[in-house]
């Protein structure tokens, strides 16, 4: 599947987790496909490295000094309305793929499918991992963005931030959390009103607005979520403050089948995954 956009200007969440390390390219629409010059850049990046250069040409001017890089970027952008296109000649550069794709051959095809040489010499296929190269980045995003939809959950789900701080160490942001305080993290503390939390069967954490950790959520007899009050600290008048903790374990089941590492949209296509900075959590889905 490809992406829609023809002026993509910067890759999904699901897309940067899934590309790595990788090697890109600028093209000049105006050289034949057959001429290895059309790729007058190539770098090495992550996240949304290979746009970083035609924002730079936007804001460049020429009495900050010549540049050769931006100025061809100019001169494409006034030629064709549009910045020059970008291949992702080589991707997941810091993983192997089934234990034997390694680094060495993925750049040997990187390279076949870049140069164009002579495909007597190298073979009728495009090197190890041949599919994977020298991809437009609409196609790239058409690969790897697939955001999971609120309507196909199918169960009432509370959505919580693991985006934390990076100066408290109590709640230091996902990567850092240790595997000790992962439970304490998800399952609670949340503000959230009794009737809400009564109807909680899933916990995901969310981390840069992907899905990250999924704890299915323990139920009464009567359907409800087992969960109680828990004492997070004091206000400022010195009364406790008074917050969920819900008993739940792990569910790699979910994990593994659809549920990470993807965003979650709704109807209008608002990402529900998203959270600004303090934000409480989201109760989202239909009881299963």
């Amino acid at each position: 599947m490809k992406a829609k956009s023809s002026h993509l200007t910067e890759f999904s969440p699901e897309t940067i987790k899934a590309l790595g390390t990788y090697v890109y390219a600028l093209v000049d629409p105006h050289k034949d496909a057959n001429d290895p010059k059309r790729h007058f850049y190539v770098g090495k990046g992550i996240r949304n490295r290979c746009f970083d250069h035609a924002a730079a040409e936007a804001r460049w001017k020429r009495k900050d000094g010549p540049d050769f890089k931006l100025q061809r970027i100019r001169t494409i952008r006034r030629a064709t309305g549009a910045p020059p296109p970008i291949q992702i000649i080589a991707h997941k550069l810091d993983q192997e793929s089934q234990g034997q794709c390694k680094e060495s051959f993925r750049l040997e095809a990187a390279l076949i499918s870049v140069l164009q040489t002579d495909k007597d010499y190298c073979g009728r296929i495009a090197g190890i991992g041949g599919a994977d190269c020298s991809l437009t980045v609409d196609e790239i995003e058409g690969l790897y963005s697939n955001p999971l939809e609120e309507s196909a959950i199918g169960y009432r789900v509370l959505l919580v931030s693991l985006n934390g701080s990076k100066d408290n160490k109590r709640f230091p942001p996902f990567p850092g959390i240790a595997k000790s305080d992962i439970a304490e993290r998800v399952l609670g503390y949340w503000p959230v009103a009794d009737e809400r939390a009564d109807q909680v069967e899933y916990i995901i954490g969310c981390y840069q607005l992907l899905t990250r950790i999924v704890f299915r959520v323990k139920q009464k007899k009567d359907g409800c979520a087992k969960h109680k009050y828990g004492k997070y600290g004091t206000k400022s008048n010195g009364y406790p403050i008074w917050k969920q903790v819900f008993r739940g374990k792990p569910c790699l089941e979910k994990e593994q089948l659809d549920w990470c590492n993807r965003r979650i949209i709704n109807s209008s296509g608002q990402v529900l995954t998203k959270f600004r900075r303090q934000e409480a959590p989201k109760l989202i889905g239909n009881h299963s």
